[in-house]
């Protein structure tokens, strides 16, 4: 088969591997739709931990063979993959925390991925989707479950105001979520005007540049006195700091955003938190129990009932052959994008 296959740093390669094989309790998933996550770019730039590694974790497919203990009749079934890979059996994964189970693995970053025409994942691994839902559409059911998951962790309920920092995948996403569950005011914030004018097609009712606006000023003006839920998706860490600046007294704070690992903040971030009496939440992915969790069946529910635009996040359709000059110009900064999905079949 051909996939996209990480080599080192900056250098991925379009090129014929073995296919993968199914194993005990395993599927065959003929990948019809991959996107590209912040954290393949990630990988991409700053390196990964072992080469060669097919990335991807966000994709769709039809099941084309079983391995051995699986229900033959999976074979044809549509299906969006599920990338987390836990043990199943270990303290948190029983707890329901599957995301902290010390064993797992991962599709697309510690096994092989979907950057490729076929990819071996647990039959556990499948969310089945109907056979009309676009294959695009269903791959992008992973990172809505992460947008989902972080509403929980901030405690998010109806008629509650929000903001939400970076209105890139995540970001969103985050702002279609809480369109959908009824909040009052959603305030999206970045520094792309593209990525302001999908945030307001997409559900928010106040877009702000950070660079141009007055934030703090503007949320305060709108939600009468700082939000209730206070959403990073950027990794920003100037973002970061803000989250304090915007939240009500007693309010939520949840980051979802991968920070830049030698960034400090100053000790008035925890002041600021400690006066405010903020409930400060991090996200890492996007699981609870019953596996793989509510967050999964609540996207799919909602992509089929037309509550998620999954169409307005895609910037760009590309196969998965033109992938290694995608990645070069995102880069160097010649690609200014939202969701990029690769057909490994064209």
């Amino acid at each position: 088969m051909r996939a996209a296959v990480l080599e080192g740093e900056r250098q991925l390669a379009y090129r014929e591997v073995a296919d993968p094989v199914a194993g005990d309790g395993e599927v065959l998933l003929e990948v019809r739709a991959t996107a590209v996550c912040g954290s393949d770019i990630h990988r991409y730039l700053r390196g990964h931990r072992t080469y060669p590694m097919i990335l991807g974790h966000e994709a769709a497919g039809v099941v084309s063979a079983v391995g051995p203990g699986v229900d033959a009749s999976l074979v044809d079934r549509h299906a969006a993959l599920v990338p987390l890979v836990p043990d199943h059996v270990c303290a948190q994964c029983r707890a329901g925390r599957f995301s902290a189970c010390p064993t797992y693995s991962f599709i697309g970053s510690r096994r092989d991925g979907a950057f490729a025409q076929l990819v071996a994942v647990p039959a556990a691994n499948l969310v089945l989707v109907p056979d009309d839902l676009p294959f695009d559409a269903a791959a992008l059911i992973e990172p809505s479950t992460v947008a989902r998951h972080m509403l929980d962790l901030g405690r998010f309920t109806a008629g509650d105001t929000a903001v939400v920092f970076g209105a890139g995948s995540i970001g969103l996403m985050l702002v279609q979520w809480l369109r959908i569950l009824g909040a009052r005011v959603i305030v999206a914030t970045d520094l792309v005007a593209a990525n302001l004018e999908a945030a307001r097609a997409l559900g928010a009712h106040l877009t702000l540049d950070p660079a141009r606006d007055d934030v703090r000023a503007e949320v305060d003006r709108h939600t009468g006195g700082g939000a209730d839920v206070v959403l990073e998706a950027t990794g920003s860490p100037a973002a970061l700091a803000q989250t304090i600046e915007v939240a009500r007294p007693r309010g939520a704070i949840v980051l979802g955003g991968n920070q830049p690992p030698d960034a400090t903040l100053p000790m008035t971030f925890v002041e600021g938190l400690m006066r405010k009496e903020l409930t400060l939440a991090g996200c890492f992915m996007s699981y609870s129990a019953p596996w793989p969790g509510h967050e999964w069946t609540d996207s799919l529910a909602a992509v089929l009932d037309g509550g998620l635009d999954m169409a307005g996040m895609i910037s760009h359709r590309r196969p998965l052959s033109e992938a290694p000059q995608v990645f070069a110009d995102i880069a160097d900064r010649r690609l200014a994008h939202r969701k990029i999905v690769f057909d490994p079949s064209s």
